[in-house]
């Protein structure tokens, strides 16, 4: 999306990016805003400073901003936030070091009175870290250049790669879902597409959220195959089912992408 590719170098390692150039690329350089799992920071930190790096790239190209939302919304930042461009360019966060999940999830299967405004709050000030290809291994706290960077975000994405765990078998998709924080941080009050990549085979797909909230409902949830042989387990069976409600009642706060007959 940037338009920047991977170099490696004569061992076949990446510890280098650059940039495509435009007339190769053939488009515009789309801007983009990578909100990593704590578990992915750990794992994946040279990876993250590498995006970090491209990104930086892009916004300092000397390019028309018609061609190059990233260096255009770059600009924006930095003279709204009184920063440099390069630190407005910054677009990979994740949470604290030692931290994980916004905690959303922990919220609403606790049957806590679900206040929106305050979940949302609450995912932009966990979840607002910014790592720094300067520094690498540093995180920041940088809240205000996260809201500045999700009020520009018109779509949001998330893969979905196991066959076995989808959207409401677990908490930590909706968790690290960012799409009614991105609402409610945009001043047009443009609603915000929302997609699955579903790669859990070799005729990968891609849907809008609540198509896949629907298909997991129908397959799962709403299936009397599975309910019914769920509820032949007891205790567990129920508390099986129990917990995907919870878990599809959280689509619902973190997207609204739950339909009425669900």
């Amino acid at each position: 999306l940037v338009g920047a590719r991977p170099v490696p170098d004569a061992l076949g390692r990446v510890n280098k990016v650059e940039l495509v150039p435009l007339e190769q690329l053939g488009r515009p350089r789309v801007d983009v805003v990578v909100n990593c799992s704590g578990v992915f920071r750990d794992l994946f930190i040279n990876q993250m400073n590498l995006l970090d790096r491209a990104i930086k790239m892009a916004a300092e190209a000397d390019e028309p901003v018609e061609q190059n939302y990233v260096r255009k919304h770059a600009l924006e930042q930095a003279e709204e936030l009184n920063v440099s461009l390069r630190e407005a360019s910054t677009r990979v966060f994740s949470n604290a070091a030692g931290s994980y999940s916004a905690n959303v999830g922990l919220a609403i299967e606790n049957g806590a009175n679900v206040d929106e405004a305050q979940l949302q709050e609450q995912f932009v000030t966990r979840k607002g870290f910014a790592l720094n290809s300067d520094s690498p291994g540093e995180l920041t706290e940088s809240s205000d250049l996260f809201k500045s960077a999700l009020s520009k975000v018109d779509m949001t994405f998330q893969n979905l790669d196991s066959s076995e765990i989808s959207l409401t078998d677990v908490s930590h998709y909706f968790d690290s879902d960012p799409t009614k924080v991105v609402e409610g941080l945009r001043t047009d009050g443009k609603k915000v597409g929302s997609f699955i990549a579903d790669t859990t085979t070799a005729n990968a797909q891609v849907r809008s959220l609540s198509a896949q909230v629907r298909l997991d409902s129908r397959t799962k949830l709403l299936n009397p195959k599975f309910y019914e042989a769920a509820l032949k387990g007891g205790y567990e069976g129920v508390r099986e089912i129990s917990k995907r409600m919870r878990y599809t009642f959280g689509w619902s706060t973190t997207a609204g992408a739950v339909d009425n007959f669900v």
